[in-house]
């Protein structure tokens, strides 16, 4: 039987406590008893249970419907009515609210707990589903936006050949004090960053190779941060505690780089100009290699800022493809989706946690080499 973290709101204190001794006895956490819809809702939303055992018919200003309405509004989370009242128009009154079970006092221990169990078993089968097919639309987003750059890029690159070619034949041939050598400038400097992106767009249309060397994720960081450190800006502290032992995954070298760097940079720019920590952890330990079977070692680096964090909506976005919040100019959003392309094609994941006014933290975890 799984554990879960429950909250019961209800009213009646006897009752109440037969339920709080009855699911303790079945092996689940109870949070708290709650006996107003008032104070469920803000328990629930810092609380975040995994399960609500809601009562409909609740004293104070807020009946059970309404609390349950308010906290599925914000919280994805099961929530089970209780009632005493089986009358059709109290049915069609919870139903806007998709309750997980419906008992119907006084309900037997055994009732409770299938009841509680088949909840919870729902509610992880249906966010494993979501996030299954999130992952699935993320993937069939990535393999368009590649096909399509890796279709243009070969003849985008011909065009910006020949614009490149004639602004630096501009340049040699104007004197500096002529106003066409500036354009000459401004079109060759143009040019370069279009080719830049051009470069990001075939390097995230091709797959990843997902043989290669044992590379020692170790020295990529160790050198990644010695890069940053000799340009952080002002107020910026690094916190680095290299690990003991070789920290080994197959793949290209430069790829590898490629993926400390982006999550370095990108973490240090989130902290401009107020300045912060940049914490960056490195380990190897014994796991479930992530799609594969049997069990192996991982290879984990964390990257952490103190920095601006991101609502929820950008958080959502932050890794797919040209989406970036940066001003215009100073970002291609490619950084993060290329990121999370190489580690998922070495079998890999990338994890994103951030809250706005608290930072960010991004972790790669990737399947370790044997040394």
């Amino acid at each position: 039987m799984s554990e879960g973290r429950i909250l019961i709101v209800e009213d009646e204190a006897i009752i109440a406590r037969e339920i709080r001794h009855a699911l303790e006895s079945f092996g689940y956490e109870v949070l708290a008893v709650i006996s107003r819809g008032e104070d469920a809702v803000p328990f629930a939303l810092r609380e975040r249970p995994d399960l609500v055992l809601m009562d409909i018919m609740l004293a104070g200003a807020m009946d059970g419907t309404a609390a349950a309405a308010a906290i599925r509004e914000q919280l994805d989370v099961p929530v089970i009515f209780s009632t005493a009242y089986t009358d059709r128009e109290t049915v069609e009154r919870v139903k806007p609210t998709t309750p997980y079970g419906y008992l119907v006092k006084p309900f037997e221990h055994t009732h409770l707990r299938i009841t509680v169990e088949t909840a919870l078993y729902r509610a992880r089968t249906e966010r494993r589903l979501r996030a299954q097919e999130e992952r699935l639309r993320q993937a069939e987003k990535m393999q368009a936006v590649g096909t399509l750059a890796s279709g243009v890029a070969h003849d985008f690159n011909n065009i910006l050949s020949a614009i490149i070619g004639y602004s630096e034949m501009g340049l040699r041939r104007a004197p500096e004090a002529d106003p066409l050598h500036k354009m000459f400038d401004r079109i060759l400097r143009a040019g370069v960053r279009a080719r830049s992106l051009v470069r990001l767009l075939l390097d995230f249309s091709r797959p990843a190779a997902t043989g290669g060397e044992a590379v020692d994720l170790r020295a990529v960081v160790d050198e990644v941060l010695d890069g940053v450190r000799a340009a952080l800006p002002p107020g910026v502290e690094v916190d680095y505690r290299p690990p003991a032992q070789p920290c080994l995954v197959r793949a290209d070298p430069t790829q590898m780089h490629r993926v400390a760097l982006n999550l370095v940079t990108n973490a240090v720019d989130a902290m401009r100009p107020a300045g912060g920590r940049l914490t960056v952890r490195l380990e190897r330990h014994a796991g479930h290699a992530l799609g594969q079977d049997p069990p192996g070692p991982q290879v984990v680096l964390e990257v952490a800022d103190t920095g601006r964090g991101m609502p929820a909506e950008v958080l959502r976005r932050a890794c797919d493809p040209f989406f970036t919040t940066k001003p215009s100019g100073e970002g291609t959003g490619m950084g993060l989706a290329i990121v999370q392309g190489v580690v998922r094609s070495h079998g890999g994941r990338l994890a994103l946690d951030s809250e706005p006014g608290a930072g960010t933290r991004i972790t790669a975890t990737l399947p370790a080499a044997q040394p």
